[in-house]
C-alpha cells in the first residue's frame, strides 16, 4: 500500500528472460529458475494475505537472484540492471509487507485492549 494514499501498490511481473542470453549451460539457469520460482509463489502468497511466508519467499528468490547478479562476471550489462532494479523493487514491498504486519499487529493489540475495557465495564 502507498503510505500517502492507502492505494495497493501493484507488483511487476517477472520476466523470465532477464539474464538467459548469456547464459551457457543448464547450470546456469538454475538459480535464476529457483529465485523466479520463489518470487512467483512469493505473489501468491502476498495476494492472499500470507504476509510472512511471502516475505521469506520474497527475500529467498531476491538471494537467488543476487547470488546469480553477483557470478556474471561477464554479461550483458542491461540485465544486470534488470536485475538489480527488479530485487530493489521487491525489497521496497517487503518493507511495506512488514509495516502491513505491524499496523495488524498494533490495531489487534488496540482491539484486544478494547475489548478487555468493555468486559471490565460489564463486571462492573
Amino acid at each position: 500500500m502507498d503510505n500517502n494514499t492507502g492505494a495497493q501498490i501493484p507488483m511487476t511481473p517477472i520476466n523470465e528472460n532477464v539474464c538467459f542470453s548469456v547464459c551457457t549451460s543448464k547450470d546456469d539457469f538454475d538459480k535464476l529458475k529457483q529465485g523466479l520460482t520463489l518470487l512467483e509463489q512469493a505473489k501468491v502468497y502476498d495476494h492472499n494475505r500470507d504476509y510472512y511466508t511471502a516475505i521469506r519467499h520474497y527475500r529467498d528468490g531476491v538471494d537467488y537472484l543476487m547470488d546469480e547478479f553477483m557470478s556474471r562476471t561477464s554479461g550483458n550489462e542491461q540485465s544486470k540492471e534488470y536485475l538489480r532494479l527488479k530485487c530493489h523493487k521487491i525489497l521496497n514491498r517487503v518493507d511495506i509487507l512488514k509495516k502491513l504486519i505491524k499496523q495488524h499487529e498494533h490495531e489487534t493489540m488496540q482491539e484486544a485492549i478494547n475489548d478487555d475495557e468493555k468486559q471490565k465495564e460489564i463486571e462492573f
